[in-house]
């Protein structure tokens, strides 16, 4: 060891041991970042990289705070590392220590970092390391942080109760796909993003990439955004949740110059607890049908609505679709949903110009309205034909509507093969209809096309400006038709169809409405139609009893059941023919009128009612008027039990038999 070396290390253990003196270092010597004085807000590093191991065995670091002001909740990050960092909450002086350790000795140093007041923070740029803002001004109507330009975050983002941030014209805080927003003020101390010119459109608002379940806001205020897009092909707004997921409570959106908030893809999520949107100028909320269940029933959204784009809803769960407090659910585009869906009561929907809501065969539905809160389907422009309306292809004996409100459809058909409806049901589906209301249609309220539909309709109503009848459907549906069920004045329109030989149905008497027969019908089960219904007939349509058909219509002398032509028209239908053996078919205080518009089936000429071979009827009590041929024309096979009737004006005999 040469003398320069020596006199050294004399020097240094000298000031070793006698810094240290109980210490047993065992050659360690901690020596922290030196001291220092930086703003409030301001992160600290620390290192113990100047720290000694004369023996070369390693050592362990250790950070601590032995003092910090009054009021700190500075913590230490990584404290365990030789590198750490801790950010300055409070002005005042933070007693920092480091000891460093090993199997043999340890050895400890302690620093003062000095905070001051720094005035308001500027930020700009990219911080991939987390970054933790604090409420270092304590006049809270003064930013505490000012965002100067663009700021993108790949680390966490921490932001304290009453931290204050100012953001220039047109710039934008992003959060990316690698980072995480955490920003939890309280009712007190909220946290606050704002224009650095309190003006609607000032600045541009916060996107937001991450999927990280840790993201969330608490009682934070988002104002004066939405200067331009948030980014390309989306709107302007204060928030935008990009393919993410972030949770909002006690939050609120004001003074936007677009959208509160908005959200892409139906499978992010956003849920919210007791928000507040207001004075937003394109509305509250932009999102897909995928994120209504995250909208819980105390956000309020003051008379403005939350839009729905057209989208696809297919994520293979169950949704609850709740109603929005002061709002309504607005669909822009046409939506296919393949979840099952449950409304609950007071939801409002409407639907932008030709928008059809589609629910296809794996979409069952239950909407539970009440009288006092019933669920609404109506357009965003409140008159006849302003959206298409509804299809339900859905085949679980489960899904229901009641107390449901529809208005406004009928702007175009509402599938291949349907008229414009309101309402329509796809093949083999399956719906109750309870207390259901239809209105202002241009078209029919509900739309029945299929034979293997069944629908059940209880004590519902079709109120005024229903263009075309208040329900298409076929013989096979008729049954499910109730008595109580107000038709309006409004026809129920049976299409040309065959009912099969294992059915027995009643056919009910309709409260303020009629059966308008458009097309001929073959009956091979058995009917039993309720005193008082009223049956019409389209021009030359006809109804066959057939087979093992068998046809029971007994009325009442106050309460006849009644087989006519259109009203209003003056074209003749075809007729009733029976051509069934059955000895169960019986007329009772019926009329037949208007019928023998061309002859009714082969052997039988022109005619109100037939008997084709080897039929049997017994008519009693009934009238049989205004044919164009015969009141009855009957085969020699048949045989017909008549007595108290009534004829007149048949143009040729009451009764021929052949």
């Amino acid at each position: 060891m040469n003398k320069l070396k020596y006199y050294l290390f004399l020097s240094f253990a000298l000031f070793y041991f006698t810094s240290c003196e109980d210490e047993d270092t065992h050659g360690l010597t901690a020596v922290a970042t030196a001291e220092q004085e930086v703003s409030v807000g301001e992160m600290v590093a620390l290192s113990a990289a100047a720290s000694i191991d004369l023996n070369g065995d390693g050592f362990s670091s250790q950070w601590s705070f032995d003092a910090v002001p009054e009021g700190s909740n500075a913590t230490i990050n990584n404290p365990t590392s030789a590198t750490a960092s801790f950010t300055p909450d409070t002005e005042g002086d933070y007693h920092v220590r480091l000891t460093i350790s090993n199997d043999f000795g340890q050895s400890s140093d302690g620093i003062v970092i000095t905070a001051i007041s720094p005035g308001t923070i500027e930020l700009s740029g990219s911080y991939s390391d987390d970054l933790h803002l604090i409420n270092h001004i304590a006049d809270p109507t003064l930013p505490d942080y000012i965002v100067t330009g663009e700021v993108t975050i790949s680390g966490r983002l921490t932001i304290d109760p009453g931290v204050r941030i100012a953001v220039m014209s047109g710039n934008r805080i992003r959060i990316t796909t690698n980072g995480i927003l955490e920003a939890n003020g309280t009712q007190e101390e909220p946290i606050t993003f704002l224009g650095s010119t309190e003006l609607p459109g000032h600045w541009r608002g916060i996107l937001l990439e991450s999927n990280n379940l840790e993201n969330q806001i608490t009682h934070v205020s988002i104002m004066h955004a939405g200067s331009s897009n948030i980014s390309s092909g989306r709107p302007r707004t204060g928030l935008h949740v990009e393919s993410g997921r972030l949770n909002i409570s006690h939050s609120s959106f004001t003074n936007i110059d677009g959208y509160g908030l908005s959200v892409r893809s139906t499978n992010s999520r956003i849920p919210m607890n007791s928000n507040h949107f207001e004075n937003n100028n394109l509305g509250a909320i932009f999102m897909s049908t995928g994120q209504i269940r995250d909208i819980d029933e105390d956000t309020d959204f003051n008379n403005s609505d939350i839009f729905l784009d057209g989208s696809t809803l297919n994520l293979n769960t169950d949704h609850t679709w709740g109603a929005a407090l002061n709002g309504r659910y607005r669909f822009t585009g046409n939506v296919d949903i393949h979840d099952n869906i449950n409304i609950e009561e007071g939801a409002v929907f409407v639907a932008d110009n030709d928008v059809r809501i589609y629910f296809r065969s794996d979409a069952m539905v239950k909407a539970a309205g009440t009288s006092m809160n019933p669920i609404i389907f109506k357009g965003s422009l409140e008159q006849a034909g302003s959206w298409r309306g509804i299809m339900y292809d859905n085949s679980s004996l489960e899904g229901f509507m009641e107390h449901v409100h529809f208005a406004h459809a009928g702007h175009s058909n509402l599938a291949s093969g349907y008229m414009k409806t309101a309402l329509g049901l796809g093949s083999n589906a399956r719906l109750t209809l309870r207390n259901v209301h239809f209105s202002d249609i241009d078209g029919y309220g509900l739309y029945v096309r299929h034979d293997n539909v069944g629908v059940t309709m209880e004590n519902s109503h079709f109120g005024q400006g229903i263009t075309q009848a208040a329900v298409h459907l076929r013989v096979q549906q008729i049954a499910g038709l109730d008595t109580e069920t107000d038709f309006g004045g409004n026809h129920v329109e049976v299409q040309g169809s065959n009912l099969s030989n294992t059915e027995n149905v009643i056919w009910p008497r309709l409260n303020n409405g009629a059966f308008l027969f458009n097309g001929n019908s073959d009956i091979s089960g058995q009917i039993n139609i309720q005193p008082g219904a009223v049956l019409e007939f389209d021009n030359d349509a006809r109804l066959r009893i057939v087979n093992d058909g068998v046809i029971i219509a007994n009325g009442t002398a106050s309460e006849n059941i009644i087989f006519t032509r259109k009203s209003g028209s003056a074209s003749h239908w075809r007729g009733l023919s029976i051509e069934s053996s059955r000895l169960e078919n019986n007329m009772d205080y019926v009329e037949i009128s208007y019928g023998g518009n061309s002859n009714l089936i082969s052997g039988l000429g022109q005619t109100n009612l037939g008997l084709g071979n080897n039929a049997r009827l017994t008519l009693t009590n009934s009238i049989i008027s205004n044919s164009l041929g015969y009141g009855i024309d009957v085969r020699s096979s048949a045989q017909l039990t008549e007595s108290g009737n009534t004829f007149s004006n048949n143009a040729n005999s009451d009764i021929n038999y052949q």
